[in-house]
Order: structure tokens, then C-alpha cells, then sequence
């Protein structure tokens, strides 16, 4: 307690001013009643004024009062205790960089972990968002190369962007190249700025897939000083590969099954000083990864007498004030309600169902907006397809596929993780990812084959992926990463050559075809001046929709030729899994 007086800091002192409020009203009175007392006579002042009392009532209201604005000054002067810290002293924020390299290869498709590896591993990192306490983290996502998706930030909802757009199709070529993930995420680190680092690899652990270009791969991170912690998103029991062009992988005409095989892959988290855990539907996984593992590791220490936080304390002075004040103004019978309303409030909180039941109300008001964050509140599966699908009638299907995705999760028996595979396919169709959407599409009829809608939609899916066109790269003078290499404009090795489109020669718009000089001289009867003939080229509609086609916004277009420049191309032939 002493301790705490001696480090109590104020970040604005002058607000203890007002503390002579009440110094204020006691000299107001004392020269209103000296005025009083100079009225008449000391005789005849009893029944020519009525003197202010001098009870014990009216001295503990005014004792009340003064306590009051002295607590509002002490609470408006900003009361704090820093937290210092001093060389080699632990940080509240936590100073360390990770890079999470995801597995987005063929085989993350598999369904033995529902609803598919991947979208459980999105799942996953979402999860492990709320435990950040301040980490940087970067994102890398690899199939056959790999790339850097997103750079290290301590921006969550960027983050949390990232994660949503880690796709599949943002990388060609084809397989599970871990050498160049685990590379590229060293080179990246090396860059960052610090000491404290570490990789979180996201990954199947498929069985041949920890070959010796990721053994000196790892030999490298382990040089490097950075500790490797894996999440294994996958089973033993294993699960047949969907390829994208439809189909599952073979091999020598033999169906594949893919499998887990955690074996290398712990002992590289072990050997670098890192962990090793598997996807489980509890909290196990991130407790031994996050809480025991990345949170443990000794982050970077911040300059000495630099503070990274305070203590802030007004809140204790702020509460009794106002209370103290409440108590002096209020009538007693209207405190007396507004304490009971408080007490009864915080002994006997609203139903859950009170919760959901205005949620319901919310939805059926067509205000989905406030239906989501409703149903956000009440949690649980109902709470979460309430949310999810709040969300989907926003558009937001992003979001709609998160909350479905979580209700999954928590679905209590088959009929719940139906309908959530359901609502999650029609989620992912509304994004455009009509791969995910067949794959969950089928699992509902693997669970229920007599679903005449999933088996309709699904239908729907497969005739849009088949469909799907190949985005066209837009054109533009930029350069640098999101420049002219991620529009596709600058050919990679092996890649032929790109070819802008011929331009049109004529102009093409409206045609203002103005009169000559001389009959610009004269004037209509109407004083107006000369009048312009419009003519309207019979190109203009093709020329139209060329340029809004070029105007159009293609993100994953972007991206995916944005990850090319981080790709390393080797001579490997691997499994295209």
C-alpha cells in the first residue's frame, strides 16, 4: 500500500481543483446568511427571517457533499501507478514476432477432421486471436511454393483478414513443398525487427512430407535460434484426397488415403525448443501451444525507464463520487429505487433465453445488424447460427461462415452439425468458393442423403465451379509488390509472356460534333448559343463493358500473383497432394 502511494501518479493535476468547490458554496452561504442577519433587529430576526438549520441531518448532507467533489477531483486527476519496467523485467505486452506458416496443399482438403483440415485449421487460428497479448504475427501459406500472405502486424482484424483469404487456389503449383515455407518464413523473421521470434506451422504432417529438404530446412531455423511449434490439423485413421478439378487423388491407380505422421514433425517442435499438439475440439491444443509454449517464451525487453502501461485507478474515486452525489440530490424514495434496481441487477442477471428471445425480436424486425451482436452475446450453437445467420443476410459471408463454422463446432448431435454444414455450403457459395461449398455440401448428404436442398445446391455449386473464369490481371503503372508483377503483367520463369490487348486507335465516347465558325455566329431566336450536335459511336458498348470489366476489384486475383514473387522454383517432382 505504501509502496503504491509513493508511485501514485496524476496525469492531470490541476483537475484537483476542484476540490475547493465545496469551499466555494460554504463562503456563498456564509455571506447569504450574514445579509439575513443584517435584515433587523437581533429581537425581532426570528419572525422576520427563517435561519438555515444547524441539525445533524443537514450537516452530514453537507459533509456528504464536499466528500463528493473531493472524490470527483481526485477521480478527474487521472490517479495511476505506472508500470515500470527495467532491463531483463517481463513485459505486459508480450514483444514477440511469429510467423504462421498454413498448409493450403490438396491434401488440407481432407474431411477426417470436420468439416475439412483446412477450414478447421482457419478455425483453429481464430481461436487463437483473443490469445494474443500483443504478439506480431505474419501469415505464409504454402502448397507446392509458398508466399507471404501477410507481413508481421500486431493488427488483429488484419490478421484476421488474412486468415479468411488463405485459399487454396492462391497457389498453383501443386504439393507440399514445407522446404520453402519453413525457408521463407526464416528469411522473414531474420528481417523483423527483435530478438524474440518463433513459427507457428499449421500443417496436416502428412506422412512423407518431412523429407530432407525440410529436415535442412529446420537445421536452419534451429541455427537461427527460432523455436518451432506445430499444430497438427489431421488423423492417423487418415482420409482420401478431393482434388480441385473434382476426383480423389490417386496413385498408381490406387486410391490415396492421406495420414497423419506426427512423429518428425515433434521431434523438430522438441529439438527447437518448441511444442508439438494436435487439433482437439477443447482448449487442449492452444493451452499447450499458446499458454505453455509461444505466451512463455521471453519476449524483448523495452528500453529502461520506459513504461508500457498504467494502472489507471480513477474508476475507484469516479463510483463513490457519483454515488455520494446521487445520495445528496435524489429524493429518498427514488434512491431507494435505483439502489434496488441496481442491487437486484447484479444478484440476478438476465436469462439466457431473455437474451436470445430479443435477439429473435431483432431478426424478425429485419435489423440484422444488431441480431448478430445479439446473438453473438447469447453463444453457445443457437447463439452461433444466429449470428451466422444474421451475418448471410448482411452479406457478410465471411463472418456468416465463421460463426457456422463455430457452430460446428459445438453442435451437440447430428441433426445441429447438419444444419451447420448447411448454413456453412451456402456461407462459402455467397464468397465465391464453390470447391469448399461442394465439399460441404456432400458431407451433409453423406449424413442425411434424403436433403433435397444440399443435394440441390450442390448442384448449383459444381455448375459454378465449372464454370468459375480465370481472373483477368488489371492494368496499371504501379510498381513494388502490389504492382505490375501482382497484375500479371511481368512473366515468371517458364510462364509465356504477357501480351497487352490492342488499344483502340479512334476515340470512343460521346462525339461532339461542333458548327464552323462562321455558323457559330449566328444566334437562335431564343439567344441561346450555338447548337452542338451529339453523335453516339456504335462502339460504345463494347468499349463499356471492356473498361468496367477492367475496373472490376479482383482481390484473389492479386494475391495470388502477389505470393509469386516469393515462390522459388526447383526441379522436385512431388506428389501433386
Amino acid at each position: 500500500m505504501i509502496d503504491m502511494l509513493l508511485n501514485l501518479h496524476w496525469r492531470e493535476p490541476l483537475w484537483l481543483g476542484l476540490a475547493a468547490v465545496p469551499l466555494v458554496f460554504v463562503w456563498w452561504q456564509q455571506r447569504r446568511r450574514a445579509r439575513l442577519l443584517r435584515y433587523a433587529d437581533a429581537a425581532l430576526l426570528p419572525w422576520a427571517a427563517s435561519l438555515p438549520g444547524a441539525g445533524s441531518s443537514s450537516n452530514l448532507r453537507g459533509w456528504a457533499h464536499g466528500l463528493a467533489w473531493l472524490l470527483l477531483a481526485l477521480a478527474a486527476a487521472g490517479p495511476r501507478t505506472p508500470l515500470e519496467l527495467r532491463d531483463g523485467q517481463a513485459t505486459p505486452r508480450h514483444l514477440l514476432t511469429v510467423m504462421v506458416v498454413l498448409d493450403v496443399s490438396a491434401s488440407m482438403r481432407a474431411s477426417d477432421i470436420a468439416p475439412d483440415r483446412l477450414t478447421r485449421a482457419r478455425l483453429e487460428l481464430q481461436d487463437w486471436l483473443p490469445r494474443l497479448q500483443g504478439e506480431r504475427v505474419g501469415l505464409i501459406v504454402y502448397a507446392g511454393e509458398a508466399g507471404v500472405l501477410l507481413p508481421p502486424t500486431d493488427d488483429p482484424a488484419l490478421l484476421q483478414r488474412a486468415i479468411d483469404q488463405a485459399d487454396p487456389r492462391l497457389i498453383e503449383a501443386r504439393g507440399s513443398n514445407l522446404a520453402a515455407a519453413l525457408d521463407l518464413a526464416r528469411v522473414q523473421l531474420e528481417s523483423a525487427p527483435g530478438t524474440a521470434k518463433a513459427v507457428l506451422l499449421v500443417t496436416d504432417a502428412e506422412s512423407g512430407s518431412a523429407d530432407a529438404a525440410a529436415e535442412h530446412a529446420m537445421q536452419a531455423l534451429r541455427k537461427a535460434g527460432l523455436s518451432l511449434f506445430v499444430l497438427g490439423v489431421g488423423s492417423e485413421a487418415g482420409a482420401p484426397v478431393p482434388l480441385p478439378e473434382g476426383g480423389l487423388a490417386e496413385q498408381d491407380g490406387v486410391q490415396v488415403q492421406s495420414r497423419m505422421a506426427a512423429a518428425p514433425y515433434r521431434q523438430w517442435a522438441q529439438t527447437s525448443g518448441g511444442r508439438f499438439a494436435e487439433v482437439s475440439d477443447g482448449d487442449a491444443d492452444w493451452t499447450a501451444l499458446h499458454d505453455r509454449g509461444i505466451a512463455s517464451l521471453p519476449g524483448d525487453p523495452l528500453a529502461a525507464g520506459a513504461s508500457a502501461a498504467w494502472n489507471e485507478l480513477f474508476a475507484w474515486f469516479l463510483a463513490p463520487a457519483l454515488g455520494l452525489f446521487m445520495a445528496v440530490s435524489l429524493p429518498r424514495r427514488i434512491l431507494a429505487g435505483v439502489a434496488l434496481v441496481v442491487v437486484g441487477g447484479a444478484i440476478s442477471p438476465a436469462p439466457a433465453w431473455a437474451d436470445e428471445a430479443a435477439a429473435w425480436q431483432a431478426w424478425q424486425q429485419k435489423q440484422y445488424g444488431s441480431a448478430q451482436t445479439l446473438y453473438t452475446q447469447v453463444g453457445g450453437y443457437s447463439g452461433q447460427m444466429g449470428a451466422g445467420a444474421s451475418a448471410w443476410r448482411l452479406a457478410d459471408y465471411a463472418i456468416a461462415a465463421r460463426h457456422f463454422g463455430a457452430a460446428l463446432l459445438l453442435a451437440a448431435n447430428d441433426k445441429q452439425r447438419i444444419d451447420a454444414l448447411y448454413n456453412l455450403g451456402n456461407a462459402h457459395y455467397g464468397r465465391g468458393q464453390y470447391a469448399i461449398a461442394v465439399e460441404a455440401y456432400e458431407a451433409v448428404l453423406l449424413l442425411r442423403p434424403t436433403e433435397a436442398k444440399a443435394r440441390t445446391n450442390l448442384g448449383w455449386a459444381r455448375q459454378r465451379l465449372r464454370r468459375q473464369p480465370t481472373a483477368t490481371p488489371m492494368q496499371s503503372d504501379l510498381r513494388g509488390r502490389r504492382g505490375m508483377l501482382a497484375e500479371g503483367q511481368i512473366p515468371l520463369d517458364g510462364e509465356p509472356g504477357w501480351r497487352r490487348e490492342d488499344t483502340q486507335s479512334d476515340p470512343i465516347g460521346v462525339q461532339v460534333d461542333r458548327q464552323s465558325q462562321a455558323a457559330a455566329g449566328a444566334r437562335a431566336p431564343t439567344g441561346m448559343g450555338a447548337r452542338q450536335t451529339v453523335t453516339v459511336d456504335s462502339r460504345l458498348a463494347v468499349s463499356g463493358l471492356k473498361k468496367l470489366d477492367r475496373l472490376e476489384d479482383r482481390p484473389d486475383a492479386m494475391l495470388k500473383n502477389m505470393l509469386k514473387q516469393d515462390a522459388r522454383h526447383d526441379s522436385a517432382v512431388r506428389a501433386p497432394w
